[in-house]
């Protein structure tokens, strides 16, 4: 065995080198994707307070880093139509009636572990009704799907989530019930190059 080894010894050092290599990247690549999950975005998007066209939706951010929320859309499905809007200016206050602008929008920084209160159902369903002027998504909603989009300090991109909630119908009053039981966060390139485009379609 000796022998063997004496011989064969240059092969051996080659072969040892070469799977020390591939410890080491093995490690480095453990500690990149840590380090890349530390610093990813994760956005909540949940339903709070109540459950019927009164309950808030929260937006929270449980990142490691503070972000800032620029836009929330919503699609509003109907029975007969899809509707998607901003719903991020709280166009319920008066602007005249309020001594800090900043309390009419939802966007603005939130920190790590903290969240913001975007409003109720009925809320957001006044605001797209506002934009659209259908003045009638209320007794028609069947779905409702929310997206936020934000960014970070250190993205080039923005960040993302998504939730969509069902209109469950009930004494003539629509219960939001989430499809499911995360948050959806966008991460894949050109599901937030969707994004950015249809925020850049309703540049104002």
């Amino acid at each position: 065995m000796l022998d063997w080894i004496a011989s064969n010894s240059g092969t051996l050092q080659v072969a040892i080198s070469l799977f020390t290599a591939v410890v080491w990247l093995a490690y480095l690549h453990i500690l990149w994707m840590n380090f890349r999950r530390q610093r990813q975005a994760v956005i909540l998007i949940n339903r709070s307070i109540a459950q019927d066209e009164n309950a808030h939706c929260f937006v929270t951010n449980m990142g490691a880093e503070p972000i800032y929320l620029m836009e929330v859309m919503a699609k509003v499905v109907t029975e007969d139509k899809a509707y998607t809007v901003k719903v991020t200016e709280r166009e319920e206050v008066a602007l005249d009636k309020v001594d800090n602008p900043l309390t009419r929008t939802n966007q603005g920084p939130i920190k790590s572990g903290e969240f913001i209160d975007i409003g109720s159902f009925l809320d957001l369903l006044h605001r797209a009704d506002a934009r659209i002027g259908s003045e009638g998504l209320f007794d028609s909603v069947r779905e409702m799907e929310l997206t936020v989009a934000a960014v970070d300090g250190h993205a080039p991109h923005i960040v993302a989530a998504r939730r969509k909630f069902t209109a469950d119908w009930k004494d003539g009053k629509p219960y939001f019930v989430p499809e499911q039981v995360m948050t959806d966060q966008i991460r894949h390139f050109f599901r937030r190059r969707k994004i950015t485009s249809l925020l850049e379609e309703q540049i104002e």
